[in-house]
């Protein structure tokens, strides 16, 4: 079997910084989100996929270094529909389908195939939410059967299907057509769907909430800094003097983290960024490449590749914002490349 894996959408959710930025080539804790699919769909024993892109296809080909036979196909036809018929012309057959911007345990692409292999035609992946139910595909059980519904189940359509190759005008009316003769099993582990900015944010604290400290032999970590429970430091990295990981978090490869700083409470400095000396970042996501200027103070936000926090920096995450009808704090969402001006203080929720 091959899968057909969706990297095509326009991620308004997370508008502006997916115009610049295609969602799924995003890093979290050193890997980009598709490709934690793509390990997924690994570890569940297929070794090929398609992956149907747009015209930011490159970004997401780059971001991916997962073993695997990759065929990546432009999106011609329009919508989801056509996303899905643009994979499945490529693939011929009965085909695992994956979203490609879940970021999940790799036991949630078994689990499909082991009821797959059990004779089932085609398998859902169900997921248990209770908030934003309008913006997720939803399912019901009725009996022994499946029935996929607009509203009424609080059971989410969970983003990895194996479906039966065949023709359709629309990919909800064919989940509806083919919902009563399929299996399915309700995920309780790890999952979550990158929508929105906050979304990222808590994507970060789901990965390292079981995290064990592991610093690298090949990290440079001064003698007066403190290291955490549950720290992660990857090779190359610099921990400057009296700097302070207090975990759970994450230091890439190579980044730097400058004097008497402070990286707290789930965050993740990717691959080569910087922060400054006498920082504070805290319950964020610093992409790979970001600078941090001194003396700045970062808390649930997301800065993108490359962009460049002047020193002084201040940002704000009160009031907080409903999404998906949950309370939520966000503080910047500052695009990949941007610039923000020394001594700036953000309002809360700014996006650029």
């Amino acid at each position: 079997m091959k899968a057909v894996v969706l990297a095509a959408g326009k991620g308004e959710g997370l508008f502006p910084f997916t115009q610049k930025e295609q969602k799924e080539s995003i890093t979290v804790l050193g890997k980009s989100v598709i490709s934690y699919v793509l390990e997924g769909i690994k570890k569940a024993g297929i070794r090929e996929a398609v992956v149907v892109v747009n015209e930011n296809g490159k970004q997401v080909q780059e971001s991916v270094n997962v073993d695997l036979s990759l065929e990546f196909v432009e999106q011609k036809r329009p919508g989801i529909t056509g996303a899905v018929k643009d994979g499945m012309e490529k693939v011929g057959e009965d085909f695992l389908l994956a979203f490609g911007d879940v970021i999940a345990d790799p036991e949630f692409y078994v689990s499909l195939m082991n009821i797959y292999a059990m004779g089932a035609r085609a398998v859902f992946s169900l997921v248990p939410v209770y908030e934003g139910l309008q913006t997720y595909g939803l399912a019901k059980i009725v009996g022994d059967r499946l029935e996929v519904v607009k509203e009424g189940s609080t059971l989410a359509l969970a983003g990895a299907y194996i479906l039966p190759y065949g023709d359709f005008d629309d990919l909800l009316e064919y989940f509806s057509r083919i919902s009563p003769m399929a299996k399915y099993f309700i995920w309780s582990g790890n999952w979550i769907d990158i929508g929105f900015p906050e979304d990222l944010i808590n994507a970060v604290e789901m990965l390292l909430k079981s995290a064990k400290t592991i610093v690298s032999n090949n990290a440079t970590v001064s003698k007066t800094a403190l290291i955490g429970k549950g720290v992660i430091i990857e090779d190359g990295a610099v921990v400057e003097d009296y700097a302070v990981i207090k975990g759970p978090a994450y230091i890439g490869r190579d980044a730097y983290v400058g004097s008497y700083s402070l990286v707290r409470d789930y965050s993740s400095i990717e691959e080569k960024a910087v922060v400054g000396a006498y920082c504070e970042v805290a319950h964020s996501l610093i992409e790979p490449y970001a600078e941090i200027g001194s003396k700045s103070y970062v808390t649930y936000s997301v800065i993108g590749k490359g962009a460049r926090l002047g020193a002084s920096v201040i940002t704000s995450n009160y009031p907080a914002v409903i999404v998906r009808g949950k309370v939520n704090k966000l503080g910047a969402l500052i695009s990949s490349g941007e610039n923000i001006s020394h001594g700036s203080v953000l309002p809360p929720n700014f996006k650029k």
